[in-house]
């Protein structure tokens, strides 16, 4: 096996490592490779199990994996202990018990503790191949060529149960120990099935009572048998192949496969999986007998040489050890959407996704930014490249024979007309084109607009009215002339629109409220309200009215008649429409929307909205406010997402979004699929930066953790045993030290500083979706023990020590006459020495902290003084770094964030992350009119990374954007 593992591993380790992700040939399952990428110690992988935990544990030619959905930690042979696994070389896993695992190697069978996470008993059988067999609970037997075993839980041995009479072609699959701790095997050439049991896995007597019966379980003689859990599925003189159900004692006819072992030779494996027949090839492959079609075989992957498996029957994933290839996932194909992508139709396309429009023939209309106007017939068909058209004012092409050229044609809007087939499509142009289907091409209305425009809206009063919103020239009225077979430009007229006296000429989208009421979205000037008929207008700056920048509006999507989502550049505005007043409401970051710069919003029929961001999709439910960001996982492949690039299809409900590269589509009823969720677990401790053995700090129960207060700054590491999902999110609290449950986020580690003496709970939960109510939660309680001198008896008779002191020395002084001394001291110059003291104090302050002092209103004492003129120090010279925070003024000041927090907020009245926000802001102005820094320049040197939340928090505080407040204070100086 050696050699030829070697030489099968050189051919395709090449190959297979490049290989990430990979679809089966039938396009019914998908799988992911796990291999040295993410930690694998080996790419030969010859064992698999799950224990009882849901950690998965591989046997691979060079140790033991332990894998949680995240990472791998490796287990190897360690001469240097006093118990180690006694080979490298990992055949077998098996359950020992709850917390313990068989790992058998080549040398023997290793008792391996998951909770010390080392080999506690080694057991050896010289002179004869051995197969360790064990069901969930633990019970163990051992079965040899010649032998029978047992484990014996209360004296920690292997006990001789009896002989072997059976002849067994392959060991590892001719038998299996059931729920009960019964051992059933399948000889060869045999019709029946062989059982053994015992009164007990834990008597005193090492005399074993073995019972044997027999079953009779086919007619002819098995001559091949391959045995997962307690599925057997086996092939019989005849060469029919078998499904048997130990468990349920039933027996399904498969079909016979007496052709595909002449075809494809031997076979490794065989087990089901979903309604499926999966086989395993020795000379490599997997045969694939699918139930929809009368088990008709389909070879998949002939790249794999599949050692082991193991199959995960709750998250419905197929684990295959592979030979060279590391570990390969399979699963049904859980894709929330379908993507296409224009690098993919052709690569002469570089624009992006901006218009989205379906129409009754099942065909998909794309606008790009650049490339014109792309047709895919029946996209909802597997794509045929030859049949993509590409359209723009100067003709059609085949996409697959498309070269843009020098010409640029950018497609915005897509409207289809109020009657008949054709609509309308909005480009940057001074023309008005629409797409005729009997003439099969663009066709631009007869007449000009006057205006070099942008059309990103269009409302279509009747057959001859058109209202355009347009970015560079506003709001447009067209008037038709339709009695030629082209229409014509009869009038046009442009409403001009103000706001604090400057035009508003930028409008990004359009919404109709009724027949008469248009609310169009401006670029940098919030809504804007147009009646239609009376030719009325008016503008709601969303900025005025929330306090936040978001005036400049990418999307508007109506929830229902009195009800629109606003998208912006900062986040999303769900506003309350009653005739011309409005109610607006903000959705950030604060409310745990991730994303804030909302390209594209569709609502689904559930209410849910799903929402295109500048990095992923956001799902979002108005009614809990819950929200959860996908970004490259679900089969997403597009992460950014542009404007005008959002639709519903009012033929089948599909839900379509654009991006930088493409667009992605899926019917809503895709996203109602319930998903199974696996357990969370505590996965590491790590003390002072260094990782311990969690158990250790376990009570016995498992139920506590038990710190000594030394060790009080801590981080602890979770996860949920999720395979088939990455992109899990994850909120903590610790009760009693936290204030309140974390934002849900994808961090699985959280750290704890200084966590004072007491008994605290750690809870995590995590979530999947948006709609997810009740989350998987795991809890366990953490003690800080107190130094003994810190404990309640310890202060109680240290206070009782100093009150005896203190007491003795203030009778001394009595005796001595101090205290009347002092009380005639005290009422002639006591008052004027403290207004003294008070006046020098207010002087060292107004020196030491300049025009910040004003900031300080309670700081008085020289130590206070000293402590914000250090932190003032601190904050200027470390500006420029965007993880200036409270936490890192903290560990600058060498004190705890709690302490650091309360004793800044008790001397200025404002938490530390507000003040830091107000020095930014004050010295980007002051850099702003001082300095001849771009504005770019100024936002890096205050440590802001993100420019649309820089000018939106200038605007908060000086009513003005940068540029300006620049032109006005330079101006103002140099007049000076």
């Amino acid at each position: 096996m050696g050699r030829g593992f070697h030489y099968i591993k050189i051919c395709f380790a090449a190959i297979l490592m490049a290989c990430v992700q990979l679809v089966f040939a039938s396009g019914s399952y998908s799988s992911f490779t796990i291999n040295h990428l993410q930690g694998l110690s080996n790419s030969a992988v010859l064992s698999i199990l799950q224990d009882n935990q849901g950690l998965m544990w591989f046997g691979t030619y060079d140790g033991l994996n332990c894998y949680d959905g995240r990472t791998i930690e490796v287990f190897r042979t360690d001469f240097s202990k006093g118990r180690t696994l006694d080979n490298n070389i990992i055949s077998r896993i098996q359950i020992a018990a709850d917390d313990k695992l068989w790992v058998q190697s080549f040398s023997g069978v290793n008792l391996f503790s998951t909770d010390s996470l080392s080999v506690i008993d080694n057991y050896i059988f010289p002179d004869e191949e051995t197969i360790v067999f064990s069901n969930r609970k633990g019970n163990s037997w051992i079965v040899g060529k010649r032998n029978i075993y047992y484990y014996n839980v209360r004296h920690r041995c292997f006990v001789k149960a009896g002989k072997m009479n059976f002849h067994l072609d392959n060991l590892q699959q001719s038998a299996f120990v059931d729920e009960k701790g019964e051992l059933h095997i399948v000889p060869v050439n045999d019709t029946k099935m062989y059982h053994f049991s015992l009164n007990s896995f834990s008597t005193d007597s090492l005399q074993t009572n073995l019972q044997v019966t027999s079953s009779l379980l086919h007619s002819k003689p098995i001559k091949k048998t391959f045995i997962q859990s307690e599925v057997i599925c086996f092939i019989d003189s005849a060469d029919d192949l078998y499904l048997y159900d130990a468990s349920k004692k039933s027996k399904v006819y498969i079909r016979n496969v007496g052709e595909l072992l002449r075809k494809y030779g031997s076979f490794m494996n065989v087990f089901p999986f979903y309604d499926d027949v999966l086989i395993t090839l020795h000379t490599g492959g997997i045969l694939r007998l699918m139930a929809s079609q009368q088990y008709q075989e389909d070879l998949m992957r002939v790249d794999l040489r599949i050692f082991s498996a193991y199959t995960d029957s709750q998250q419905g994933i197929l684990w295959m050890g592979t030979d060279g290839a590391g570990v390969v996932k399979f699963a049904k194909k859980d894709a929330l959407v379908t993507n296409l992508m224009l690098s993919r139709m052709s690569p002469s396309i570089s624009g992006q996704v901006r218009g989205i429009m379906t129409d009754h023939y099942g065909t998909l209309w794309i606008g790009t930014k650049g490339d014109g106007l792309i047709r895919i017939p029946n996209y909802q068909k597997e794509l045929d490249i030859n049949s993509l058209l590409i359209y723009s004012p100067k003709g059609k092409w085949a996409l697959s024979e498309y070269v843009r050229g020098p010409n640029f044609y950018p497609v915005f809007m897509l409207k289809k007309k109020n009657h008949g087939d054709d609509f309308w499509v909005g480009m940057s142009d001074s023309l008005l084109y629409y797409y005729s289907y009997q003439s099969d091409k663009l066709v631009p209305v007869q007449g000009s607009i006057k205006y070099s425009t942008e059309i990103h809206g269009l409302y279509e009063e009747n057959d001859s009215v058109l209202w355009l919103a347009t970015l560079g020239t506003g709001l447009i009225k067209v008037v038709l002339d339709v009695s030629h077979d082209v229409p014509q430009i009869k009038r046009f007229r442009r409403f001009r629109c103000f706001a604090e006296q400057k035009e508003i000429v930028e409008y990004s989208s359009l919404w109709v409220q009724g027949d008469s009421v248009l609310w169009m979205g401006s670029r940098g000037q919030g809504l804007v309200w147009f009646d239609i008929r009376k030719n009325e207008y008016q503008v709601y700056s969303l900025r005025a009215m929330l306090g936040k920048a978001v005036n400049d509006v990418l999307c508007l999507c109506e929830y229902d008649k009195s009800h629109v989502f606003v998208g912006t550049t900062a986040g999303l505005v769900s506003v309350q429409v009653n005739g011309r007043n409005i109610v607006p409401s903000y959705i950030g970051r604060e409310q745990g929307l991730v994303n804030e710069m909302v390209h594209g919003i569709v609502k689904d029929d559930a209410g849910i909205l799903w929402i295109g961001t500048n990095k992923g999709m956001i799902k979002y439910d108005p009614v809990s406010g819950g929200s959860y960001t996908y970004y490259y996982s679900k089969g997403i492949e597009i992460g950014e997402f542009s404007d005008d690039s959002y639709y519903r299809s009012p033929y089948n409900g599909d839900i379509f979004l654009g991006g930088v590269d493409g667009l992605l589509y899926m019917n809503d009823r895709q996203s109602s699929i319930p998903e199974y969720y696996p357990k969370l677990v505590l996965r590491k401790l790590i003390i002072d930066r260094e990782e311990v053995n969690l158990n250790r700090y376990y009570t016995d129960d498992k139920k506590m953790i038990v710190l000594p207060e030394g060790q009080n700054t801590f981080s602890l590491q979770f996860v949920a045993l999720d395979y088939l999902n990455a992109d899990i999110e994850y909120a903590y609290i610790l009760e009693g030290y936290d204030e309140k449950w974390s934002l849900f986020s994808k961090e699985n580690e959280v750290v704890f500083k200084d966590v004072p003496p007491g008994k605290y709970v750690f809870r995590v939960r995590y979530k999947k979706d948006v709609l997810d109510t009740v989350y998987e939660e795991y809890s366990v309680v953490i003690k800080i023990v107190p130094f003994w001198y810190h404990t309640i008896w310890a202060y109680l008779g240290i206070s009782l020590f100093i009150i005896l002191c203190l007491s003795g020395y203030v009778y001394r002084l009595y005796r001595k006459g101090f205290f009347s001394r002092l009380a005639r001291a005290w009422a002639i110059s006591g008052r004027g020495l403290e207004e003294i003291r008070l006046e020098e104090n207010l002087s060292m302050k107004e020196k030491a902290l300049g025009s910040w002092s004003a900031y300080f209103p309670y700081c008085i004492e020289s130590e206070q003084i000293t402590f914000i003129q250090r932190i003032l120090e601190i904050i200027e010279a470390n500006l420029d770094k965007e993880e200036l925070g409270p936490t890192f003024l903290a560990e600058k000041m060498h004190i705890s964030p709690r302490q650091f927090y309360r004793k800044f907020k008790d001397l200025s009245g404002i938490a530390p992350s507000d003040f830091i926000k107000k020095y930014r802001m004050d010295k980007a102005a002051q850099l702003l009119s001082d300095t001849d820094m771009s504005i770019q320049e100024v936002i890096e040197s205050v440590g802001i990374s993100s420019r649309p939340y820089f000018y939106k928090e200038f605007a908060d505080k000086y009513g003005t954007t940068p540029k300006n407040y620049r032109a006005q204070h330079k101006g103002a100086a140099s007049a000076n």
